[in-house]
């Protein structure tokens, strides 16, 4: 079964493309940036750990601890107290009273990292995980939107310029999605093309309360290309549907 080409909002699209590609361009920029200040100014410094803890949240798929390190150290007269989330290697290996070794930026004591190696390994490939998945996101993004406006701009010759004729639905046919079980309605119907071959299509996603215009035996109105006759449209609004039978 082939899906009818739909005109789908690209103004929509683009916007969650530049909301979602930009928020995660922006946070991958801020933690690249991070990165190279810590390359370049961090100071090393030791410090003693103070409290050791873990927290637990629940879902589903059961419990999930995290574990938590809260500790001191001095730089001259300035102390700094900080607490951050650990790998669990980090956690088994300290215990409350133990030295850990970190970096610290002079201009924000505050800012400091911790210098062992399941730390160090987290930096790492967190970084590599956010270029790549800003890189994927901008390129994977602009080939979606083409391949959107190339489907529009079908969607509209089609409609224009493609051979009419009249379509019969056979079914009224659903798809449930998401936690809410939210119900989605689309059409089944079947067209002969120029060289009249039978073709079975679907429509794109009725809107809400549209499902009760539609009934098997219904006429729709398709319009496809004559050179390929699996390129086609539906003019759902052109088509005379009749009332859903009791």
């Amino acid at each position: 079964m082939i899906r009818a080409v739909p005109y789908t909002s690209i103004w929509f699209g683009l916007f969650l493309w530049v909301l979602i590609g930009g928020a995660l361009l922006v946070f991958t920029s801020w933690y690249l940036f991070q990165d190279y200040l810590f390359a370049c100014d961090a100071k090393s410094v030791v410090g003693l750990v103070e409290q050791k803890y873990e927290t637990v949240s629940h879902d589903r798929h059961g419990d999930h601890y995290t574990d938590h390190l809260v500790y001191r150290y001095q730089v001259g007269r300035m102390a700094a107290d900080s607490e951050s989330t650990v790998q669990r290697d980090t956690y088994d290996s300290v215990s409350e009273g133990s030295a850990i070794p970190l970096l610290y930026l002079p201009e924000e004591m505050t800012n400091n990292r911790i210098e062992m190696p399941a730390e160090i390994r987290v930096v790492y490939w967190t970084t590599i995980a956010l270029v790549v998945g800003s890189l994927a996101s901008s390129i994977g993004g602009a080939f979606v939107l083409r391949y959107y406006v190339r489907q529009n701009q079908l969607n509209r010759f089609l409609l224009a310029s493609g051979m009419q004729c009249q379509g019969t639905v056979t079914a009224r046919n659903f798809d449930v999605y998401g936690k809410n079980n939210t119900v989605r309605y689309y059409l089944v119907f079947t067209f002969r093309d120029s060289q009249g071959r039978e073709r079975t299509g679907r429509s794109w996603y009725l809107k809400k309360g549209e499902e009760n215009l539609w009934h098997p035996d219904s006429p729709i109105q398709v319009c496809f290309d004559p050179n390929n006759s699996e390129r086609f449209t539906v003019d759902l609004k052109g088509s005379p549907a009749g009332p859903l039978r009791s």
